[in-house]
């Protein structure tokens, strides 16, 4: 009887150079083991013996896969075949952002695509739970809370742009949205219960309400009113100066008041303000 020993190898794969390996089979017959040497653009690799019958060869290497020797467990046996691996350069993906850290007051981020190749799909995740974005420079908007300032956190944003030959990249950029402080001190009010601008109020953002101190004078320098509790003063609480004397509760007739302003934010900054505001009656 004639044993009939053969190798064949064959496959031709295309693959992106960021991607998975190309895959190629060499099939035998003949009695195993099966040893073979397999060549790329005619430079040996390393021999390699196998029970079985089909040997898969994973690689990124680009080039032609031949067989230059083979035999089983009996003799040296025929070689035919060639496979061909072709790798493509895949884009690269790039997140441009003016800034990563946001501001809960503005939790907004304006992303630009910079990556570098033939692009022609764009997918954007931005961390917070939201629906992808398919646009090539979007513009996101970060969860608020029910006053619309942005909840702090870090939030990973994710690209993935897709070339014309369909290979793909992607990239992660962390973002930040931090805690910052805002303060809003009107310029006038007018106590008359018409219910328009009747108090003067205050609204403010991220300090130590414990630090807060305000005081209001006339013009001669006497102490009108003064507070230590800011939420009695927040517009959206309803709060106020309604534009009377703290102690004799009198109405303050129309001028304008100077005011002294002490707090300390968030961070533990101190804040020392003055200023006017115009009581009209």
């Amino acid at each position: 009887m004639i044993n009939a020993q053969t190798a064949f190898i064959s496959g031709n794969d295309t693959i992106c150079n960021n991607g998975v390996e190309a895959i190629l089979k060499v099939d035998f017959s003949g009695v195993a083991p099966f040893t073979f040497v397999y060549e790329i653009n005619g430079v040996s690799q390393n021999s390699v013996t196998t029970q079985n019958t089909s040997y898969f060869i994973n690689t990124k290497t680009e080039g032609t896969y031949t067989l230059s020797q083979f035999n089983d467990a009996i003799s040296f046996g025929v070689i035919s075949g060639s496979a061909v691996v072709s790798i493509l350069e895949s884009p690269t993906a790039v997140i441009h952002l003016l800034s990563d850290t946001l501001s809960v007051i503005s939790p907004i981020a304006n992303f630009t695509s910079n990556s570098i190749g033939d692009i022609v799909a764009w997918e954007w995740s931005f961390g917070d739970n939201t629906v992808n974005e398919i646009l090539e420079n979007p513009r996101h908007i970060y969860p608020v809370n029910s006053e619309g300032l942005g909840l702090k956190g870090t939030y990973q944003s994710t690209l993935v742009v897709v070339d014309a030959n369909s290979c793909s990249d992607t990239v992660v950029k962390q973002i930040w949205v931090q805690e910052e402080y805002w303060f809003y001190i009107p310029t006038s009010f007018t106590p008359d219960n018409d219910k328009l601008n009747d108090k003067f109020c205050i609204e403010y953002h991220a300090i130590r309400e414990n630090t807060f101190l305000f005081k209001v004078y006339n013009s001669q320098g006497d102490l009108m009113f003064q507070s230590t509790r800011p939420q009695d003063l927040k517009c959206s609480l309803n709060g106020g100066w309604d534009g009377v004397h703290f102690k004799t509760q009198k109405d303050l007739p129309s001028d304008i008041y100077t005011y002294e302003l002490y707090f300390q934010d968030f961070e533990g900054w101190k804040h020392k303000e003055y200023g006017t505001v115009f009581l009209v009656r």
